[in-house]
């Protein structure tokens, strides 16, 4: 039998950490994050919490959860399921006593490299704020930026404001390398259009200006030679992506452990990315321990992965978890330890138990 206890801790307006903490009889626990789920999440814990209560394999459920990852739900249950993986596999590897990067086959513990999301720091979003937070997180010692400028701004508005944005970024970092994420908020027409001024910012990627799964579109901005492209940070496996990256116009997959389905899923994704000649860093714009779960898998695929870092969005987000997280910095290490190599801070937490749902399967439960 293993219970199941749901963590949370509100960071801003925007941002809540969701965190599953597995228990099993014996008091072994393993963690696992599943944030920006959406609000569908709550509906699931009362059939997942009931049939691990009745001794149902991990293995089983999230197989059930698999066949139920269909329809306008299956972003919210992907998601949980791979909050539930990073907690079962936190679980193992606690129990193998290895850190999570060993168990998960790395040869060897490193540094990996991270860039600083700058989208959650911001409140006002002015072109002024974004310069301010890019100086703020190069005073840090990062020396790579990403930011979204599209975010927020009116469809008529949207394309200048954001390009005002990024040019402002630029300015307050004119030596960092720099990423744009567009977040599919512009059109086709409307990227190729400021081709020359988004090429004009030096870009190390551009993020999701067109979908993984739109080879027209991929060859058109190929074509407009603005920056390499970026994108994945939804899919969940290599076949929704693997056209992209062979055809050489996708040159960064940006897999999630949590959206992907859990790690293994965002494992398959990354060995697709490297199979294909191009380049992995983990989407995180998570929690700690979603960050850690990242780490762990970026330092077992190897050297050349790497990681975001969510940059400032809560001063004491360091101190939320035991041992605390690792400094500012464009380098992050995988905490020691077994497993994650770190527990949550009880200070920072809001801790509850889902009251299993009596007969109730995991279908009904998500209604």
């Amino acid at each position: 039998m293993i219970a199941v206890e749901l963590a949370t801790a509100r960071v801003s307006g925007r941002t809540r950490w969701d965190v599953l903490r597995l228990r099993d009889r014996d008091g072994a626990v393993g963690l696992g994050e599943y944030s920006d789920a959406g609000d569908g999440a709550a509906r699931l814990w009362p059939g997942l919490a009931a049939r691990l209560a009745d001794g149902v394999e991990v293995a089983t459920v999230l197989a059930e959860l698999d066949q139920l990852a269909t329809g306008p739900d299956r972003f919210t249950v992907l998601t949980v399921r791979g909050g539930l993986e990073q907690a079962a596999t936190d679980l193992a590897a606690r129990r193998a006593g290895q850190p999570l990067w060993r168990w998960l086959g790395g040869r060897a513990p490193r540094p990996v490299r991270r860039y600083a999301n700058l989208n959650r720091a911001l409140r006002h979003r002015t072109p002024e704020e974004f310069g301010e937070v890019a100086a703020a997180a190069l005073a840090t010692g990062y020396t790579a930026l990403k930011c979204a400028p599209f975010d927020g701004l009116a469809p008529d508005e949207r394309l200048r404001g954001g390009l005002d944005r990024a040019r402002a970024v630029r300015r307050a970092a004119p030596g960092a390398e720099l990423m744009v994420d567009v977040h599919g908020l512009l059109t086709l027409d409307q990227v190729l259009s400021a081709a020359g001024e988004l090429a004009g910012l030096g870009l190390r990627w551009l993020e999701d200006a067109v979908a993984p799964d739109d080879p027209a579109g991929l060859a058109a901005v190929h074509a407009a030679d603005i920056a390499p492209l970026a994108g994945g940070e939804f899919a969940t496996a290599p076949e929704q992506v693997g056209p992209a990256l062979r055809s050489g116009r996708l040159a960064w997959l940006l897999p999630d452990v949590k959206h992907a389905g859990g790690p293994t899923a965002a494992r398959r994704l990354a060995e697709e990315a490297l199979a294909a000649g191009a380049g992995v860093s983990l989407h995180s714009p998570s929690g700690p321990v979603a960050t850690a779960a990242g780490l762990h898998l970026a330092a077992a695929l190897g050297p050349s992965v790497e990681t975001e870092f969510a940059f400032g969005e809560a001063a004491w987000r360091r101190l939320s978890v035991s041992p605390a997280e690792s400094p500012d910095g464009p380098w992050i290490t995988p905490p020691d330890g077994p497993g994650l190599g770190l527990d949550l801070d009880p200070a920072h937490w809001t801790v509850t138990s889902p009251t299993p749902a009596a007969r109730r399967d995991l279908h009904r439960s998500s209604r």
